[in-house]
């Protein structure tokens, strides 16, 4: 009943909105309104006010605007003279026909932001302090280190997460480096130049890329999950083994991998101390392969071993093993060059430390063969690394083709500890950046879906119609205010887009001929008007025939699923 009821007033409020662009500009331009419906059909109530009459229909898959002289047909009645939509300048009608798509490509800036002021979830966010690093990126190289708290980016204050992301986001190449300013603990403020790096980023869906610039860091800390980087090192002489979690250094407990580099790095030379660490270990029998192929099938083993400091200078011979392999496909390619316990350091010459940057260069341009140095056993390799496409059904989309990398870095609620949280100070800024951020985001995923439906870069038969908008509506509103209000977000930006398309009958229709009687300064004929509406309305009947045909066929895969 709560998808039901969600899907409704979703598209309630995406329908409401658009006419209502239409309504106000046509209504401020002089142009007679003679009905406002939502959605079609017979109405289940309706009242005049004034000129319009306002309607609620029975068919709540769309709703309309009409106006004097939208039909070509109308002869308006003297007293109405000039106040017909093609008696007004093409200047105007276009300023009409875009209203409606525009408030739905701008419904982000009126929803976001009052979910980010009274949502109990916003109460607290991701604090300032710097969790990960990644060695190769510049935050690292200008001298930024785990545990410091930015409180200043050029000036402006910065208390959370969402603030340094803002920030970042908002770089271009002009702006050169960036002052941060930190807070580090037992030393006070200090102040880096850091010029962000730019990365290009292969979308996982569409495939296609764009350039984003990073500092390279995040809020959350890397948990104490060792990977031996010397086998003759002092860590592992003590017995510790890659993907053991050191939980305590004598009587430290080191739950971050930071901890741990701190908490060996204060013991002196020659100094021993017990280490107490958890190792995951088969369930099903010592070595046994199913407890080594899934993880899920092992125990804890916890043990404590004695560690001796190592002379002043010497390395205790750790790293974090964010990069390193944990799970290994042994019939994907990648099982031939590579093994569990392998740490990847570099993909293509590009060297990065923590997982989520490695993976984001493994994940571009993924139909390429990558070359991979990794270290095993001490040793630095580079092997030649591909990808493997796999096909699989999904109840919803149907046959989708993805490519695998073969294997996975740790991950879960082990590999990270989660960055501590603080009051939400600027509730009114951080709505505001949500709501632009996620309208840049939208707009340019739903930009290049249409797109590509159009260039068969998006299979044809993902393009949905009313039940599937119905369908990914109600069952958002199932998951929770947040999917919801996501969902209404790329469905508004959907619609909006969808209606700019140069197609007689959609808003980008009539743009499009408005557009031409300026150049031409000819306004088109009622023949021609006739003429472009019937065209329209076989193409829209044509492709809405089209969508629901693919509707039908992706329900009945949904309710096979179960």
């Amino acid at each position: 009943m709560i998808g039901v009821l969600g899907a409704v007033l979703m598209i309630g409020v995406l329908i409401t909105v658009h006419e209502f662009g239409h309504f106000v500009v046509a209504k401020l331009s002089g142009v007679k309104v003679e009905v406002f419906s939502i959605g079609f059909g017979a109405p289940i109530i309706k009242g005049r006010i004034g000129e319009t009459e306002y309607r609620l229909a029975w068919i709540p898959l769309g709703g309309y605007v009409r106006m004097l002289g939208h039909d070509p047909t109308d002869e308006p009645e003297p007293q109405d003279r000039g106040r017909s939509l093609y008696d007004k300048p093409p200047l105007v009608r276009i300023l009409i026909s875009a209203a409606g798509p525009g408030m739905n490509i701008l419904l982000p800036l009126l929803i976001i932001p009052p979910l980010v002021w009274l949502a109990a979830s916003y109460d607290e966010v991701a604090d300032n302090q710097i969790g990960g690093l990644d060695q190769a990126m510049p935050a690292y190289t200008a001298g930024l280190r785990e545990g410091d708290a930015i409180v200043g980016i050029d000036g402006e204050e910065i208390s959370a997460f969402w603030q340094i992301k803002r920030e970042i986001e908002d770089y271009t190449a002009d702006d050169g480096a960036l002052d941060i300013t930190v807070e580090r603990p037992g030393e006070g403020k200090k102040t880096f130049a850091v010029t962000p790096a730019a990365r290009t980023i292969t979308d996982p869906l569409l495939g296609f890329t764009r350039t984003e610039y990073f500092i390279g860091y995040m809020p959350a800390f890397l948990s104490n999950i060792v990977a031996i980087k010397d086998p003759a090192g002092p860590v592992a002489q003590a017995g510790v083994q890659t993907f053991d979690r050191i939980t305590a250094v004598g009587e430290t407990e080191t739950p971050r991998f930071v901890d741990v580099e701190r908490a060996l790095a204060a013991l002196a030379p020659g100094e021993t101390a017990a280490l107490r660490i958890e190792r995951d270990a088969p369930l099903i029998g010592e070595g046994a392969s199913l407890g080594e192929r899934f993880p899920f099938l092992q125990r804890i083993d916890r043990q404590t071993l004695s560690y001796t400091a190592p002379p002043a200078g010497t390395p205790p011979g750790i790293r974090t093993a964010s990069t390193c392999i944990r799970t290994l496909d042994p019939d994907h390619p990648a099982a031939e060059v590579l093994r569990v316990g392998d740490c990847l350091l570099a993909v293509d010459g590009r060297e990065q430390s923590l997982g989520a940057f490695l993976g984001r260069e493994l994940d571009n341009s993924p139909e390429a063969q990558k070359q991979v140095t990794l270290l095993r056993d001490g040793e630095t390799l580079t092997v030649p690394l591909a990808r493997k496409e796999f096909t699989y059904s999904d109840p919803f989309a149907g046959e989708q083709t993805t490519s695998l990398p073969g294997f996975t870095f740790p991950g879960g609620p082990d590999a990270i500890v989660a960055a501590r949280m603080v009051e939400n100070k600027d509730r009114f800024a951080h709505g505001w950046y949500a709501a632009t951020s996620g309208l840049a985001r939208g707009f340019e995923q739903t930009a290049r879906v249409l797109g590509g439906l159009f260039t068969a870069s998006v299979p044809a038969n993902q393009l949905g119609g009313p039940l599937s908008i119905f369908y990914v509506a109600g069952e958002s509103a199932r998951r929770g205010i947040e999917d919801y209000i996501g969902m209404m977000v790329m469905l508004s930006l959907g619609i909006g887009l969808f209606n700019l398309l140069p197609v007689p009958l959609l808003d980008g229709g009539h743009i499009l001929v408005a557009g031409v009687e300026m150049v031409t300064r000819r306004p088109p004929s009622k023949e021609t008007q006739i003429k472009l509406m019937y065209v329209g309305l076989a193409l829209i009947l044509g492709l809405f025939l089209f969508a629901t045909f693919n509707d039908i066929m992706r329900m009945l895969r949904v309710f096979a699923a179960g």
